[in-house]
């Protein structure tokens, strides 16, 4: 059964007659064809197309262009273009519909429906059962889409069949960063490439050294620039919580505090030098920025206070050098819980999630998902020309 666009009033004045093996006939305009493609734009020029008669006019004829697509049977797809007389008349072409009906693979067929879908903001035909089948029906518009220069024209349409697997699609991002940040640059769609840049500077330590290879260029230079970055922002972190002082030990001069004013928080006192030294310890250890991990377990206990760490039977090792009574431990331990707290407010931005994948303690991704992207870091806002992404 051909398809055809003209089902609505509204293509009735179709000028462009698009004709692929098999007998799939498809009444389009060519002005439409022309905006979303600059290969169309040059093979479907106005002095190329027919002349009609003022006869024709009148008999409603709009007809001007016909194209066939041949050469699926030899794996060298192609348009070629049918002369149309002033009558907007174009003789059949019996080899195109004979020779090759029902030998074309459907599949690719299926590919040039949804990309003529997209010029129209149609909803496309595609598999929807699962990711897999959704990414192949997506790949085969995005490699034709390249080949005919329409990545613009495609973007969205493919943008949205992709999104609609939600959190399956997030996961996957997830899992294969390399791979994903590598297809949204050839398909310029920025939700999905936002995703894949957080999850790469995120684990940028974890990857191999053949995953960081596989990284187009603009990409690799981007997230090396956002991961330098993002190193200096948790310097500047682990920097500022070490010369945090709680407000509840600090004296404003004008009280003119004495010997017996600082000996009332000594406690607060210790439970910051402890601190400390647990801290400058992972550092020492490279459990901090340093880590594969990007400093994430790190910082997650850090934002989980309380138990996490420092917990009783790590704080009996302090104890034997500074024994205290049990009512004396107690005191001390809710001051430290107390500067933890204080802690936590600090490291709280380094846990928040800025994909949007959903997970909860439990399955939270194993690196920082929190950093921050803007429209500057996409690849095709910093190049210098082109669709960017090669021709077939």
């Amino acid at each position: 059964m051909a398809l055809n666009f003209s089902h609505s009033s509204k293509y009735a004045d179709s000028d462009l007659q698009v004709t692929l093996p098999g007998g799939r006939i498809y009444h389009l305009h060519a002005g439409v064809f022309r905006r979303a493609s600059r290969f169309f734009a040059q093979f479907l020029t106005e002095e190329l197309g027919a002349l009609l008669s003022t006869k024709a006019k009148k008999d409603g004829v709009n007809l001007r262009y016909r194209i066939d697509l041949i050469g699926t049977e030899t794996g060298n797809p192609h348009f070629i273009s049918r002369p149309i007389n002033h009558m907007g008349y174009c003789a059949p072409l019996s080899s195109l519909l004979d020779n090759e009906n029902g030998k074309a693979p459907n599949e690719k067929l299926k590919h040039y429906d949804n990309v003529f879908r997209s010029f129209y903001n149609e909803e496309l035909n595609v598999d929807s059962r699962n990711l897999a089948t959704a990414l192949h029906d997506c790949m085969g518009m995005v490699n034709l889409a390249e080949k005919y220069e329409c990545i613009d024209a495609i973007r969205e349409s493919v943008d949205v069949a992709l999104l609609r697997q939600g959190q399956v699609l997030f996961k996957s991002i997830s899992q294969n960063p390399v791979q994903w940040a590598n297809f949204a640059c050839r398909i310029r769609s920025p939700s999905i490439f936002k995703d894949s840049l957080i999850h790469l500077v995120g684990k940028w330590k974890l990857l191999e050294e053949e995953e960081h290879a596989n990284l187009d260029l603009p990409i690799m230079e981007i997230c090396q620039r956002k991961y330098e970055e993002f190193q200096l922002e948790k310097e500047a972190l682990e920097l500022r919580i070490l010369g945090h002082y709680s407000a509840k030990i600090q004296k404003p001069e004008s009280d003119n505090p004495g010997r017996m004013s600082y000996a009332n928080d000594i406690y607060s006192w210790m439970g910051l030098c402890l601190f400390r030294q647990w801290f400058a310890q992972n550092i020492c250890q490279g459990s901090n920025l340093q880590a594969n991990d990007g400093g994430y377990s790190f910082y997650l206990l850090l934002s989980k206070g309380g138990g996490a760490y420092l917990d009783r039977m790590q704080r009996e090792g302090f104890h034997l050098y500074f024994p205290m009574t049990q009512k004396g431990k107690t005191v001390f331990e809710n001051h430290l819980n107390g500067y933890k707290a204080e802690v936590q407010a600090f490291v709280a931005p380094l846990m928040a999630n800025c994909t949007q994948l959903e997970f909860q303690d439990h399955n939270r991704p194993n690196h920082l998902v929190c950093l921050e992207v803007s429209e500057d870091d996409y690849p095709w806002n910093v190049e210098t020309g082109g669709e960017g992404s090669d021709r077939d």
